[in-house]
């Protein structure tokens, strides 16, 4: 009995054994495949992958640019972009900055309105605007006033000097705005009588100050952050649709380009929960009959600045992915068409996939394609 026991244990390890080198040989075939596939789909920037992007340009109706923030990167990649996309069709850039900044970078004249902190520039508004009338909204403001809502407070209560509550927001302000001072300001937003409002970028200023305030004040509480990336995409979906139905016109959609930072342009929830602007983008496409093109960017080495922070721009211990494709980048920047290897990566049954394999999918299935920059450089101030 004790040497049939044996020869069982004997015979389930053979078969455990054979089970793991089937296992190693299965998932080797597949990064072969995969690796194979990556080598034959990347790009150089400068040169195909630049035509790569145009012509994904030219066939979607969205192109949606998961940037990074604080490089130079990004608003060169733009400039070379945007003229071409222009003869396209493109009108519109979706922006990561509140309607207010839109306005101020694009329509008010330099040195005649406060500076605009965020992450566009004055001369980055003035190279997309370039090619338009001079009264057209080329930059579309889609986000809150993350940074100065105290200019908002001071726009909004030059329009209602008889209202205490809008005075008593500017005097707490005068200093300039931190997070903290949101419950106080919302308690007074919201007892406002002040009916003068205005519309700036097509949002009502008064409307997009008050959405603000209610997502800082819903992110100073731990059990409220959600709450607040919740609402924060919420507003961008929906100051994204107010432009659009704006702008286009029955039969002749708009052609929109999208620039957010990478978290917010996902095909789907990403690892942070809610951050869905991307997939509704998608999703709208769809709507409209069209096509949605998105591709994101990583750095692999450098640093980029912003807001007077300067930070280590290397991603690539963050995602195994990102490792992944910075060692098999063949260029400084190169662009790595992700769509060939969904299939094969859908291929491997789950319970055999491994750390990267599983990491690949999330991106693959997440993006169309990823830019690596081998080295990142800080945007000047």
């Amino acid at each position: 009995m004790r040497r049939h026991f044996s020869w069982m244990i004997f015979g389930l390890s053979v078969v455990a054994a054979a089970s793991t080198a089937t296992l190693h040989r299965v998932t080797d075939q597949a990064d072969d495949q995969i690796l194979t596939t990556l080598a034959s789909h990347q790009y150089d920037v400068e040169n195909e992958g630049r035509n790569f992007l145009l012509n994904e340009a030219k066939n979607s109706h969205f192109f949606l640019l998961g940037e990074l923030h604080g490089d130079k990167e990004i608003p060169a990649l733009l400039r070379v972009l945007w003229p071409e996309m222009w003869r396209q069709g493109y009108r519109h850039i979706g922006a990561e900055v509140s309607p207010w900044a839109a306005h101020q970078l694009e329509s008010v004249p330099a040195g005649k309105g406060p500076e605009v902190r965020g992450l566009w520039t004055k001369q980055e508004a003035t190279d997309v605007h370039a090619l338009a009338d001079r009264d057209a909204n080329v930059v579309w403001g889609c986000d809150m006033e993350e940074e100065q809502p105290q200019f908002l407070i001071r726009q909004l209560a030059a329009l209602n000097p008889g209202d205490s509550n809008q005075r008593r927001m500017v005097e707490l302000t005068k200093d300039g705005y931190n997070r903290t001072m949101a419950p106080d300001l919302l308690d007074l937003a919201k007892e406002s009588k002040g009916d003068a409002d205005e519309v700036l970028n097509d949002v009502s200023l008064r409307e997009n100050l008050v959405a603000t305030l209610v997502i800082e004040n819903n992110r100073l509480g731990p059990d409220t952050k959600m709450i607040a990336q919740d609402g924060r995409e919420r507003l961008m979906k929906e100051q994204f649709l107010e432009h659009y139905r704006h702008h286009s016109t029955p039969g002749t959609p708009s052609k929109v380009l999208l620039r957010f930072g990478r978290n917010h342009l996902h095909r789907g929830y990403d690892a942070r929960g809610i951050s869905t602007l991307g997939n509704f983008i998608a999703e709208f496409a769809v709507a409209q009959g069209s096509k949605a093109f998105n591709v994101g960017a990583f750095g692999a080495g450098g640093k980029a600045t912003l807001l007077g922070n300067t930070w280590d721009a290397d991603e690539r211990e963050d995602e195994l992915a990102f490792a992944l494709l910075a060692e098999k980048a063949k260029y400084p920047a190169t662009l790595f068409d992700l769509r060939p290897i969904r299939t094969l990566l859908h291929r491997i049954p789950p319970e055999k996939r491994s750390a990267l394999q599983n990491n690949l999918i999330y991106w693959a299935d997440s993006y169309d394609a990823l830019i690596c920059y081998k080295t990142v450089t800080p945007l000047a101030p």
